[in-house]
C-alpha cells in the first residue's frame, strides 16, 4: 500500500509534496494531543521530544518505503567540505544569543535533547522526504515549495497550541525562509546531517536566550537565508548531485 502511494506522489510532484507535507504535520498534532503532559522535572521537554521523534519515525517509514533513504541526504554526510556554506546562517544564528543563555540545568540540557529531536524531525520531514518528492520541478521551484509548505506549517502553533496570530505569521515568514536556504543547503551538500544540527543550534540559541530578538537580526535572517538560498539552488542546479555514501 505505502508503495502504491508512493508510486501517486512521486507522478505528481506538487500534490505529492503537499499530501507527505501534511501527513507529517498531521502526525505532530495528533501525537501532542494524545499525549499526557509528560514534564518531569529531570526533562520538562520530554512531551515536545517524543512528539517529535514520532513525525520523525513517520518520515523514516515513507523515505524506506519508498527508496529515499539516500536520495534524500538521509544516509551519509554529503561532501563535508560544503557545510562551509552553512557558517553565514550560523553566524547569524549566534548573534541572537549575545545577551546570552537563560534556564535551569535540567532546562538547558533538555532543549538540547529537545532542539537535536526538532531539528531531526523538520529536516527528514521537509528537506529529505518533501523535497525529494518535489525535485522533479527543479532545484528552485523544488525549494520554493518545500519552503513554502514548511513555513505554512508553522499555522498549526496558532491553530491547535494557542499562539497568538501576529506572532504565528511572523514565524511563518522567518521558517520559510529558513527552510527555503536549508533546500539549497540539502542540495548543494548532500546530506541533511548538517542541516539538522544548524537547525537546532539555531532554535536553541533563539529560544534560551533572554529578550526578542531584535527586528533588524530577524530582517537580516530573512534576507541571507533567501539570498543564499536562492545562490545554493542555482548552483545546485549546475553541479553534479553531491556525494551520500552509505
Amino acid at each position: 500500500m505505502l508503495t502504491q502511494w508512493g508510486s501517486q506522489v512521486r507522478r505528481h510532484p506538487v500534490l505529492g509534496a503537499v499530501a507527505v507535507a501534511i501527513v507529517w504535520q498531521a502526525t505532530i498534532v495528533v501525537v501532542a494531543k494524545a499525549l499526557p503532559p509528560l514534564e518531569p522535572g529531570w526533562f520538562p521537554q520530554l512531551g515536545p521530544t517524543v512528539v517529535n521523534l514520532a513525525g520523525a519515525a513517520v518520515v523514516l517509514v515513507l523515505l524506506r518505503a519508498w527508496g529515499l533513504l539516500a536520495a534524500g541526504g538521509v544516509t551519509g554526510p554529503g561532501v563535508m567540505a560544503r557545510w562551509t556554506v552553512l557558517l553565514p546562517v550560523a553566524v547569524l544564528a549566534g548573534l541572537a544569543a549575545l545577551p546570552g543563555i537563560e534556564g535551569g540545568a535540567a532546562t538547558l540540557a533538555g532543549g538540547v535533547v529537545l532542539m537535536l529531536a526538532i531539528g531531526v524531525s523538520e529536516e527528514l520531514s521537509s528537506r529529505a522526504l518533501v523535497l525529494e518528492v518535489a525535485r522533479p520541478l527543479g532545484p528552485v521551484r523544488a525549494g520554493a515549495l518545500t519552503a513554502v509548505l514548511f513555513g505554512v506549517g508553522h499555522l498549526d502553533n496558532w491553530l491547535f497550541f494557542g499562539a497568538p496570530l501576529g506572532n504565528t505569521l511572523w514565524q511563518v515568514l522567518e521558517a520559510g525562509a529558513f527552510g527555503f536556504f536549508l533546500c539549497g543547503a540539502r542540495l548543494y551538500i548532500g546530506s541533511v546531517w548538517p542541516l539538522v544540527l544548524l537547525h537546532a543550534l539555531s532554535d536553541y540559541l533563539e529560544i534560551y536566550s533572554p529578550g526578542k530578538t531584535a527586528d533588524w537580526l530577524q530582517a537580516l535572517d530573512v534576507a541571507v537565508d533567501l539570498g543564499l538560498g536562492l545562490v545554493l539552488l542555482l548552483r545546485a542546479a549546475r553541479t553534479a548531485p553531491a556525494s551520500t555514501p552509505s
